[in-house]
């Protein structure tokens, strides 16, 4: 298993993963635009973790700036296909994910877990990550979505 930074040709990869993984419904080709739009945006990173030529999960970093501490990234996304789960895919990502932070100057690295994910919880916290707070995630669309 090898992780690399990603490229426009994973989108598809990172589609079938969000769809399969996270059970996100969202179109093949709105997922290759958002791929593009990231891998240009100049304080982001996509990584994916590869088995030969087959990519099993990837992680999403951008930065994460604020009035009330210093500078920190972000994990957006970290997902790992599930027939690969397990067997050290999600760790090599993170720890790709926090020497590109610490290479950037970061101080640390902040994510959010929904409530439910509570593999994804233990998976965090043995990695070092601690809680630091809880909170309810709010979000306004400017259309509505079709059901």
């Amino acid at each position: 298993m090898n992780v690399r930074e990603a490229s426009i040709n994973d989108a598809k990869a990172i589609h079938r993963i969000n769809s399969d993984s996270l059970e996100y419904d969202f179109p093949l080709n709105e997922t290759i635009k958002q791929v593009a739009k990231i891998l240009s945006l100049p304080n982001s990173k996509l990584f994916v973790a590869c088995k030969g030529e087959l990519v099993v999960g990837y992680i999403q970093m951008s930065d994460y700036e604020n009035t009330y501490h210093q500078s920190l990234k972000n994990v957006i996304t970290l997902a790992v296909d599930n027939q690969y789960q397990h067997i050290g895919i999600g760790s090599a990502l993170l720890e790709t994910a926090e020497k590109w932070a610490k290479s950037e100057g970061s101080l640390g690295i902040r994510l959010v877990s929904g409530f439910e994910r509570e593999s994804a919880h233990q998976f965090y916290e043995k990695h070092g990550y601690q809680i630091r707070k809880k909170e309810i995630n709010y979000i306004k669309w400017w259309y509505q979505k079709e059901r």
